[in-house]
Protein backbone atom coordinates (compact mmCIF):
# COMPACT_ATOMS: atom_id res chain seq x y z
CA UNK A 1 0.00 0.00 0.00
CA UNK A 2 1.23 3.77 -1.34
CA UNK A 3 1.45 6.39 1.57
CA UNK A 4 0.96 9.97 0.47
CA UNK A 5 1.99 10.97 3.52
CA UNK A 6 5.23 9.47 3.45
CA UNK A 7 5.80 8.38 -0.13
CA UNK A 8 6.69 4.83 1.15
CA UNK A 9 4.93 2.03 0.23
CA UNK A 10 4.50 -0.57 4.14
CA UNK A 11 3.54 -3.81 4.59
CA UNK A 12 6.01 -7.17 5.49
CA UNK A 13 9.60 -7.50 4.88
CA UNK A 14 10.27 -8.91 0.99
CA UNK A 15 12.61 -11.07 2.15
CA UNK A 16 12.75 -11.31 6.08
CA UNK A 17 9.50 -11.90 6.78
CA UNK A 18 9.80 -14.60 9.36
CA UNK A 19 7.95 -12.27 12.12
CA UNK A 20 9.55 -13.72 15.27
CA UNK A 21 13.05 -13.43 13.50
CA UNK A 22 13.69 -10.05 12.73
CA UNK A 23 10.56 -8.10 14.47
CA UNK A 24 9.98 -7.09 18.33
CA UNK A 25 9.05 -10.60 20.24
CA UNK A 26 5.57 -8.72 20.96
CA UNK A 27 4.69 -8.08 17.34
CA UNK A 28 3.16 -11.49 16.48
CA UNK A 29 -0.04 -10.88 18.50
CA UNK A 30 -0.21 -7.50 16.94
CA UNK A 31 0.11 -7.32 13.49
CA UNK A 32 -0.85 -4.37 12.35
CA UNK A 33 1.86 -2.94 13.79
CA UNK A 34 4.20 -5.32 10.71
CA UNK A 35 1.28 -4.42 8.64
CA UNK A 36 2.31 -0.74 8.75
CA UNK A 37 5.72 -0.40 8.86
CA UNK A 38 7.81 0.79 5.76
CA UNK A 39 10.62 -1.90 5.10
CA UNK A 40 13.54 -1.24 2.98
CA UNK A 41 13.84 -3.86 0.93
CA UNK A 42 9.86 -3.83 -0.10
CA UNK A 43 10.38 -0.21 -1.81
CA UNK A 44 13.56 -1.02 -2.91
CA UNK A 45 11.80 -3.52 -4.55
CA UNK A 46 8.81 -1.61 -5.86
CA UNK A 47 11.52 1.08 -7.17
CA UNK A 48 13.19 -1.12 -9.36
CA UNK A 49 10.30 -2.02 -11.34
CA UNK A 50 8.32 1.19 -11.80
CA UNK A 51 12.31 2.07 -13.59
CA UNK A 52 11.46 -0.93 -15.61
CA UNK A 53 8.40 -0.15 -16.43
CA UNK A 54 9.47 3.33 -17.48
CA UNK A 55 11.81 1.96 -19.35
CA UNK A 56 9.33 -0.50 -21.07
CA UNK A 57 7.20 2.82 -21.96
CA UNK A 58 10.25 3.81 -23.55
CA UNK A 59 10.69 1.34 -25.64
CA UNK A 60 7.09 0.93 -26.71
CA UNK A 61 7.10 5.09 -27.22
CA UNK A 62 4.43 5.44 -24.97
CA UNK A 63 5.91 8.84 -23.43
CA UNK A 64 3.33 9.92 -21.28
CA UNK A 65 3.35 6.19 -19.05
CA UNK A 66 7.43 6.51 -19.26
CA UNK A 67 7.09 10.27 -18.00
CA UNK A 68 4.62 9.20 -15.23
CA UNK A 69 6.19 5.83 -14.02
CA UNK A 70 9.78 7.79 -13.89
CA UNK A 71 8.58 10.46 -12.10
CA UNK A 72 6.85 7.87 -9.34
CA UNK A 73 10.41 5.80 -9.29
CA UNK A 74 11.90 9.25 -8.84
CA UNK A 75 9.83 10.40 -6.19
CA UNK A 76 10.03 7.11 -4.18
CA UNK A 77 13.86 7.22 -4.44
CA UNK A 78 13.39 10.32 -2.90
CA UNK A 79 11.11 8.90 0.14
CA UNK A 80 13.72 6.04 1.01
CA UNK A 81 16.74 8.29 0.94
CA UNK A 82 14.52 10.90 2.93
CA UNK A 83 13.00 8.48 5.45
CA UNK A 84 15.56 5.65 6.05
CA UNK A 85 19.05 6.46 5.78
CA UNK A 86 20.48 7.13 9.15
CA UNK A 87 23.43 9.51 8.63
CA UNK A 88 24.82 8.42 11.58
CA UNK A 89 24.91 5.00 10.95
CA UNK A 90 25.93 5.39 7.67
CA UNK A 91 23.20 2.60 6.57
CA UNK A 92 19.54 2.59 5.97
CA UNK A 93 16.86 1.51 8.54
CA UNK A 94 15.77 -1.83 7.70
CA UNK A 95 12.35 -0.85 8.49
CA UNK A 96 10.28 1.80 10.43
CA UNK A 97 7.67 1.70 13.31
CA UNK A 98 4.21 0.95 12.77
CA UNK A 99 1.04 2.93 12.87
CA UNK A 100 1.31 6.51 13.66
CA UNK A 101 5.23 6.69 14.53
CA UNK A 102 7.13 5.86 11.49
CA UNK A 103 10.40 6.21 12.78
CA UNK A 104 12.95 4.81 11.44
CA UNK A 105 14.63 1.47 13.67
CA UNK A 106 18.10 0.95 14.40
CA UNK A 107 18.27 -2.61 12.56
CA UNK A 108 19.27 -3.39 9.37
CA UNK A 109 19.84 -6.05 6.77
CA UNK A 110 22.76 -6.71 4.24
CA UNK A 111 19.93 -7.66 1.54
CA UNK A 112 18.49 -4.20 1.51
CA UNK A 113 21.40 -2.48 1.71
CA UNK A 114 22.88 -4.16 -1.32
CA UNK A 115 19.58 -3.92 -3.58
CA UNK A 116 19.78 -0.01 -2.42
CA UNK A 117 23.60 -0.08 -3.89
CA UNK A 118 22.81 -2.52 -6.95
CA UNK A 119 19.23 -0.60 -8.00
CA UNK A 120 20.87 3.22 -7.90
CA UNK A 121 18.94 4.24 -4.48
CA UNK A 122 22.25 4.77 -3.03
CA UNK A 123 24.27 7.36 -4.43
CA UNK A 124 28.07 6.69 -4.64
CA UNK A 125 29.24 8.34 -1.37
CA UNK A 126 26.35 6.64 0.56
CA UNK A 127 27.23 3.09 -1.30
CA UNK A 128 30.87 3.38 -0.28
CA UNK A 129 29.55 4.35 3.56
CA UNK A 130 27.36 1.57 3.47
CA UNK A 131 30.38 -0.99 2.37
CA UNK A 132 32.54 0.55 5.02
CA UNK A 133 30.15 0.47 8.19
CA UNK A 134 28.31 -2.41 7.55
CA UNK A 135 29.66 -4.95 10.01
CA UNK A 136 31.04 -8.37 9.21
CA UNK A 137 32.12 -11.41 11.15
CA UNK A 138 35.09 -13.75 10.69
CA UNK A 139 32.95 -15.78 8.64
CA UNK A 140 31.02 -13.27 6.16
CA UNK A 141 28.68 -10.61 6.24
CA UNK A 142 25.47 -11.16 8.68
CA UNK A 143 21.89 -11.30 7.17
CA UNK A 144 20.71 -8.79 10.09
CA UNK A 145 22.39 -6.56 12.51
CA UNK A 146 22.72 -6.32 15.45
CA UNK A 147 21.44 -9.95 16.38
CA UNK A 148 18.57 -10.78 18.29
CA UNK A 149 19.13 -12.87 21.97
CA UNK A 150 17.43 -15.38 22.46
CA UNK A 151 15.97 -16.36 19.16
CA UNK A 152 17.27 -19.85 17.25
CA UNK A 153 19.42 -19.44 14.00
CA UNK A 154 17.59 -18.44 10.84
CA UNK A 155 17.36 -15.26 9.73
CA UNK A 156 18.51 -13.71 12.92
CA UNK A 157 22.53 -15.08 13.52
CA UNK A 158 23.04 -16.44 9.98
CA UNK A 159 24.42 -15.84 6.84
CA UNK A 160 22.60 -16.79 4.02
CA UNK A 161 24.71 -17.11 0.52
CA UNK A 162 22.37 -15.46 -2.06
CA UNK A 163 22.09 -12.70 0.62
CA UNK A 164 26.37 -12.70 0.03
CA UNK A 165 25.83 -12.72 -3.27
CA UNK A 166 23.94 -9.32 -3.45
CA UNK A 167 26.24 -7.99 -1.30
CA UNK A 168 29.82 -9.32 -3.51
CA UNK A 169 27.44 -7.85 -6.67
CA UNK A 170 26.94 -3.99 -5.00
CA UNK A 171 30.35 -4.48 -4.22
CA UNK A 172 32.20 -4.71 -7.41
CA UNK A 173 30.09 -1.92 -8.36
CA UNK A 174 32.42 0.25 -7.02
CA UNK A 175 35.26 -1.78 -6.55
CA UNK A 176 34.63 -2.30 -2.67
CA UNK A 177 37.83 -5.27 -2.40
CA UNK A 178 37.62 -5.30 1.15
CA UNK A 179 34.05 -6.57 1.14
CA UNK A 180 34.65 -8.33 -2.60
CA UNK A 181 37.04 -10.72 -0.76
CA UNK A 182 35.54 -11.44 1.81
CA UNK A 183 32.23 -12.54 -0.26
CA UNK A 184 34.36 -14.61 -1.92
CA UNK A 185 35.66 -15.96 1.15
CA UNK A 186 32.02 -17.19 2.25
CA UNK A 187 30.78 -18.80 -0.26
CA UNK A 188 33.72 -20.73 -1.31
CA UNK A 189 34.18 -21.64 2.23
CA UNK A 190 30.40 -22.49 2.85
CA UNK A 191 30.30 -24.55 -0.77
CA UNK A 192 33.53 -26.40 0.12
CA UNK A 193 32.62 -27.68 3.98
CA UNK A 194 29.38 -28.53 3.32
CA UNK A 195 30.00 -30.34 0.00
CA UNK A 196 26.94 -28.33 -1.02
CA UNK A 197 25.03 -25.12 -1.72
CA UNK A 198 23.48 -24.50 1.71
CA UNK A 199 20.54 -22.53 2.41
CA UNK A 200 22.28 -20.97 5.30
CA UNK A 201 24.92 -21.34 7.64
CA UNK A 202 25.47 -19.77 11.29
CA UNK A 203 27.30 -16.57 11.38
CA UNK A 204 30.00 -17.02 13.72
CA UNK A 205 30.93 -20.51 13.20
CA UNK A 206 29.81 -20.51 9.76
CA UNK A 207 28.59 -24.06 10.09
CA UNK A 208 25.34 -25.43 9.07
CA UNK A 209 24.54 -26.76 11.67
CA UNK A 210 25.41 -25.08 15.04
CA UNK A 211 24.64 -26.54 18.45
CA UNK A 212 24.24 -24.57 21.64
CA UNK A 213 24.82 -27.60 24.24
CA UNK A 214 23.41 -25.55 27.64
CA UNK A 215 20.28 -24.47 25.31
CA UNK A 216 19.40 -26.18 22.61
CA UNK A 217 16.38 -24.09 21.79
CA UNK A 218 18.81 -21.22 20.32
CA UNK A 219 20.80 -23.84 18.17
CA UNK A 220 20.10 -24.08 14.39
CA UNK A 221 19.83 -22.93 11.78
CA UNK A 222 16.21 -24.08 12.71
CA UNK A 223 15.43 -24.88 8.79
CA UNK A 224 17.72 -26.00 6.17
CA UNK A 225 18.75 -27.40 3.36
CA UNK A 226 21.22 -29.08 0.94
CA UNK A 227 21.23 -28.12 -2.85
CA UNK A 228 19.48 -25.03 -2.51
CA UNK A 229 19.11 -23.11 -6.06
CA UNK A 230 19.30 -19.40 -4.81
CA UNK A 231 22.57 -20.57 -2.80
CA UNK A 232 23.80 -22.89 -6.43
CA UNK A 233 22.69 -19.05 -8.34
CA UNK A 234 24.79 -17.30 -5.90
CA UNK A 235 28.07 -19.43 -6.10
CA UNK A 236 27.68 -19.29 -10.25
CA UNK A 237 27.12 -15.22 -9.76
CA UNK A 238 30.33 -15.23 -8.07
Amino acid sequence: VFDQNDGLYGGEQSFLDWREQTYASWIVDDLTQMASAKALSTNVGHFKALTLVSQLAEEFEQKQLAAKYGKWANALKRAINDKLWLADKGLYSSLTAGHFSQQPLHKFDWLGQSLAIITGVADEAKSRRIMSQYPHGNMGAPVIFPQQPVVPVYHNRAIWPFVTAYGLTAASKYRQVAVADEAFNTLMRGAALNLSNMENLEWLSGQAMWLQMDNPAQSGPVINSKYQLWSVAAYLNM
